[in-house]
């Protein structure tokens, strides 16, 4: 994901935290199609990529977010837009082609933390 939004934002950079302290391998191949093919591929995981005003989402909702996030759902995953919790991507209006935004998607477990540490803030206590 965008760790730049990390230092932006306090949940994304707990949630990193929390990946890194429970050991989880964090992958950044630089492309979110091979990055995609290995959460389908082992049946879990999770992509991220959080924006902030300093870091700009980068990826664009009609040509990489919507048809990603539709074979994750297929797949039996979940997605869900950087900011609007229980928001699908698949339900954002296409209203540019060229509009960008961040997202969250991969197995529902992830996806579920995501937002527990992004909306919840279960994190801080």
């Amino acid at each position: 994901g965008n760790l730049r939004a990390s230092n932006d934002n306090p949940a994304y950079g707990a949630l990193i935290q929390h990946w890194i302290s429970n050991r989880y391998t964090l992958r950044y191949t630089g492309g979110m199609v091979p990055d995609i093919y290995h959460i389908l591929c082992k049946g879990k995981g999770v992509f991220t990529n959080v924006s902030s005003d300093v870091a700009p989402a980068k990826l664009r909702l009609l040509y990489e977010v919507a048809p990603i996030g539709l074979i994750i759902e297929l797949a039996g995953g979940k997605t869900v837009h950087e900011s609007r919790e229980g928001v699908s991507v698949l339900d954002i209006a296409i209203e540019d082609l060229d509009q960008r935004l961040g997202l969250c998607l991969g197995s529902t477990d992830e996806v579920d933390t995501y937002v527990n540490f992004m909306f919840h803030k279960e994190h801080a206590a």
